[in-house]
């Protein structure tokens, strides 16, 4: 008889870098079913990644509700997405982002939003 051992693979959460937009972007993409569409500010500020193997496989993000709240979310890899990925994410983001976002000013999450797809449009990356 044969054992199937399944490994466990770590998952890590980090910060968003510039060099992980990319990333983002096309999970961004893969998940809203479009490849070649220009972003929007459904887009979010996306600051946070789950990896597995130093592979993204998922990020989170914020958007405004109004000029007082947030609502965080999360896009996960369809070949990696569960519960405990996105479970995780959430949990890590609130931490990092209730942090970093201290003083509650949502209106400027808005703004940071609207400059980043503004940048993330215009750039050949």
């Amino acid at each position: 008889m044969e054992t199937i051992i399944k490994q466990q693979q770590k998952i890590s959460f980090r910060a968003v870098t510039i060099s992980d937009m990319n990333t983002i972007v096309k999970l961004y993409q893969q998940q809203k079913a479009t490849l070649d569409s220009a972003l929007t500010n459904h887009f979010g500020l996306p600051f946070y990644v789950a990896e597995i193997d130093r592979k993204i496989v998922g990020y989170s993000y914020a958007t405004p509700t109004n000029a007082n709240n947030y609502h965080l979310n999360t896009h996960i890899d369809t070949n990696f997405s569960n519960n405990q990925i996105d479970e995780s994410l959430i949990r890590e983001s609130e931490l990092f982002f209730k942090n970093e976002w201290q003083n509650s000013h949502y209106k400027n999450l808005s703004i940071s939003i609207a400059h980043l797809v503004n940048w993330l449009n215009n750039s050949n990356s």
